[in-house]
This record gives structure tokens, C-alpha cells and sequence, in this order.
């Protein structure tokens, strides 16, 4: 078994490896440079303007250290022909277990690291730590990973079937009530509380259930390729039918009452995940940057980046619809399809602007800074929705 899980990892990290160099090409290593480089910037100015003892500080710091110990899965490598080939070997399956066990707490601690690192910095400043106290912080959510990862266990075995959603609230709760004893107490009684909670996760020999194994690792596997997927097609990721009936309010606000190419765009936008899910992960992206990097011109031009970025996603789906005969039975001129297209692009981008610019007011309150970057996105808004929404237009016309 040891040997299976050998092989399987060997054949996980080439097929990684096969699509990170597809992602992290010489440009997005560039624009991922100057991003990292920005908030790594924005980050240290940040910090010597805060002082000691902040009523807010020790709260953030538990939000994230909560949130911080939710990252790094259980991997399994299983798949779906696994119960039948394997279920001879099902005795040995938990020194197989153990294995991916291993792999996983590697995997995850590396994570958790990461990110107590990037937050130590201001939990220095706001808290005016010890050496002790950082490798105490250190090592106590290293151990709250751990048992993270015992509970995620247990929830792929027979015995922990009927009780998931006990467990999905304990991966919630204990790394909370950890993170209240370590930075509300003090971080050595946080540690003897996770070391408490990490002897009651060593439960006895637990017995497999492949059903949910199978299909935790597929769902784990789903989300990487999912990834992938915004960089590069991947065969394996398989679009999901499912109803929506909260976007029916935003779907309408949307349309044009009485055009059909305003409500087909409008309907396109919000299903297709591929758009509105880059479009929302970027506006995300952005109001984190222009919150975070106090340069003001700094501020304002990763603002109008992020708006002409986002901008330019839209344009593709113009011709999405050409492929299908029945949209052209539509009694529409085409000089009515685009004011519709025009209509979604520009209400589209007025939002996404105008939540970067709210973001830009950052934490101090810079209304400068804010009124700057309102002007300069009515500017761009205006660009892009009037010229080079027509340029784009005429250039994807003559492609077809």
C-alpha cells in the first residue's frame, strides 16, 4: 500500500506539474510580481501607522487564524475504481490512510506557516509580542492543523457517517476556540488547549467508508482543476446544471423589459460561470489591493487595471450565442444586439467601479485618494463602454 500511494503521488505532482506550467507562465509570474510586490509594499506602510492594544486587532487576528486553519484538505489520491479493485485490500487500507494522512499534514502545515508568517508581522505591532510567544503561536496552530486533519479523516469513515455535521462544525469551532484561548488569553493556553483537543481527535482505528472518500477527493480535485480551468481548458471539469433562484432579482435589473438579446446577455452573464465567476474573483481581488497599498498613484492605477481587466472579460460573450441558429430567429437588428451587449457591459462596470472605489477609501479613510479614483473610473468607464466596447465590436466581427 505504501508503494500505491507512492506511485499515485508521483503521478498527482506530474499532472500539477502539467498544468502549472500552462498557469504560471512569464507573464502571470510578471503581473503576479508586481501584485505581491504591491501588497507587500502597501502591508509594511501600513503597519508603523498602527499602534498597541487596538480594540479590533486581537478579533481580526482570530478571524484569521479561524480561517487559516480551513486551508489544506485531506488527500486521499483515491479514485472512483477504488472500492472495486481495491476492496481485497480493505484490512490494509489504513496503512494506505496513514500515508495520505502524512502527505496531507506536510501539505497543510506548509500552508499554516505561510500564513501565521504574513500575519506575525502585525500581530507584532498590535501586540508587541516575545520570541516565546511566537514560536508558541507557532506551534499551536501547527497542532490545531493537525487535528483538523484527524476530524477530516473521520469524516470519510464508517464511524463518522452519521455525525458530518458535527464534524464540519468542529472544523469550525475548535480552531475558534483556539484562536480565542491564544490571543484573548494568552498563546500558552492556547497551545494546551489544541494539544487537549489534539488527544481527543486520536480516536481508535477507523474504518473507510469509500463512498464519501471517493467522493471528498473528487470534490478536492474538482476545485484544483477548477483553478486550472481559469488559465486553461481542463477536459475534466464538466459544467453543473442546477437552478438559481436568487439571481432571478439580479437577472431582471439586468435586462431591458422588452428585449430579448438584453435578457439572453443579461441570463448569459449570471449562468456562465466561467464570466460572472472571474468577474467576481477579480472585483474581489481589487477592492483587497486598493484597500491594502496607500500610494496614491499606486492606488489609482491598479484601480484602473483592475476596472479595464474586468472590462475586457465581458467582451467574449458578444458572440457567445452565434454558434446557436434559434438566437438568430430573433426579429432583432444587429444594431439592437449590440446597444443590448452595450446596455450589460456598461451597468456591469459601473458596479464593479464603483466597488473598487468605495474599497480605495482604505482603512484610514482616504477620501483623496477616493475622489481621485471616482473621477479617473467615470473617465475609463465612459472609454470603455463607448470606444473601445465599439473597437473590440468591430474586431471580433471581422475574426467571424
Amino acid at each position: 500500500m505504501n508503494k500505491l500511494f507512492a506511485q499515485r503521488r508521483q503521478r498527482h505532482f506530474m499532472l500539477l506539474l502539467k498544468y502549472w506550467r500552462l498557469v504560471f507562465n512569464d507573464h502571470f509570474v510578471i503581473a503576479l510580481f508586481f501584485l505581491f510586490g504591491a501588497l507587500a509594499y502597501g502591508y509594511s506602510q501600513w503597519l508603523p501607522q498602527l499602534g498597541p492594544n487596538l480594540w479590533w486587532s486581537r478579533w481580526l487576528l482570530v478571524a484569521w487564524f479561524t480561517v487559516l486553519a480551513q486551508l489544506g484538505r485531506l488527500a486521499t489520491l483515491l479514485e472512483r475504481p477504488d472500492p472495486v479493485f481495491l476492496l481485497p485490500q480493505v484490512k490494509n487500507m489504513q496503512i494506505y490512510m496513514r500515508q495520505a494522512g502524512t502527505y496531507s499534514l506536510i501539505l497543510a502545515l506548509l500552508m499554516t506557516a505561510t500564513g501565521t508568517f504574513v500575519a506575525l508581522p502585525f500581530a507584532m505591532t498590535t501586540e508587541r509580542l516575545t520570541g516565546t510567544n511566537i514560536a508558541l503561536i507557532f506551534l499551536t496552530f501547527l497542532v490545531v492543523k493537525a487535528s483538523w486533519l484527524r476530524l477530516a479523516q473521520a469524516k470519510v469513515s464508517q464511524e463518522g457517517r452519521q455525525h458530518l455535521r458535527l464534524l464540519r462544525a468542529l472544523q469550525w469551532i475548535l480552531p475558534l476556540l483556539v484562536a480565542l484561548a491564544c490571543w484573548l488569553i494568552n498563546p500558552l493556553v492556547g497551545l494546551i488547549l489544541a494539544v487537549v483537543i489534539e488527544g481527543a481527535t486520536l480516536t481508535r482505528r477507523l474504518t473507510l467508508d469509500w463512498r464519501l472518500a471517493v467522493s471528498a477527493e473528487a470534490d478536492r480535485m474538482y476545485s484544483i482543476y477548477r483553478f486550472f480551468n481559469l488559465f486553461t481548458d481542463v477536459p475534466t471539469v464538466q459544467g453543473n446544471v442546477k437552478r438559481r433562484t436568487w439571481a432571478n432579482g439580479l437577472i431582471r435589473r439586468l435586462t431591458i423589459a422588452g428585449h430579448p438579446w438584453s435578457y439572453l446577455y443579461a441570463r448569459g452573464f449570471i449562468r456562465n460561470t466561467d464570466v460572472s465567476g472571474i468577474v467576481i474573483r477579480l472585483t474581489l481581488l481589487a477592492m483587497v489591493v486598493v484597500f491594502l497599498v496607500p500610494v496614491v498613484w499606486l492606488n489609482s492605477v491598479l484601480a484602473a487595471l483592475f476596472i479595464y481587466l474586468i472590462a475586457t472579460q465581458l467582451m467574449p460573450l458578444f458572440d457567445q450565442y452565434d454558434g446557436n441558429v434559434f438566437t438568430h430567429l430573433y426579429p432583432v437588428s444587429f444594431a439592437q444586439r449590440q446597444a443590448d451587449f452595450q446596455s450589460l457591459l456598461s451597468k456591469v462596470t459601473i458596479l464593479v467601479a464603483a466597488l473598487i472605489v468605495l474599497a480605495s477609501l482604505g482603512l484610514r479613510l482616504n477620501w483623496l485618494q477616493l475622489g481621485i479614483n471616482l473621477v479617473i473610473s467615470i473617465i475609463e468607464v465612459l472609454l470603455l463602454t463607448r470606444l473601445y466596447y465599439r473597437v473590440r465590436l468591430k474586431k471580433l466581427s471581422e475574426e467571424n
